[in-house]
């Protein structure tokens, strides 16, 4: 996927409205919705969900800053980095899990 992306966004709308278009290496173009934004030692991280039927999973991006009304995205590179992020976001779903079986 793409190095970095400016989304367009406005803070006073839902986010799962907003549509974000994503090119892979191959150049296709791929459509996702913030589905979440989490924080992991005090670095934000979006949750993108995929809109297109043809993709199965979702994708993480760190969250560098806001220009303006845009949310500057960029791929997490290291992979230290990026198990701490999925196994909070984890953790995460396992407890929203647990409170809804309760």
């Amino acid at each position: 996927m793409a190095d970095q992306h400016n989304h367009d966004h406005d803070h006073e709308h839902e986010l799962e409205d907003d549509l974000i278009v994503l090119e892979d290496e191959d150049g296709k173009e791929h459509n996702f919705v913030l589905g979440e934004v989490i924080n992991v030692e005090g670095q934000d991280y979006a949750i993108l969900l995929p809109v297109d039927d043809e993709l199965e999973e979702g994708v993480i991006f760190r969250i560098d800053g806001e220009e303006g009304d845009q949310m500057i995205l960029a791929e997490i590179e290291e992979d230290a980095e990026w198990e701490k992020v999925v196994n909070a976001y984890n953790e995460q779903m396992d407890e929203f899990d647990d409170e809804e079986d309760d």
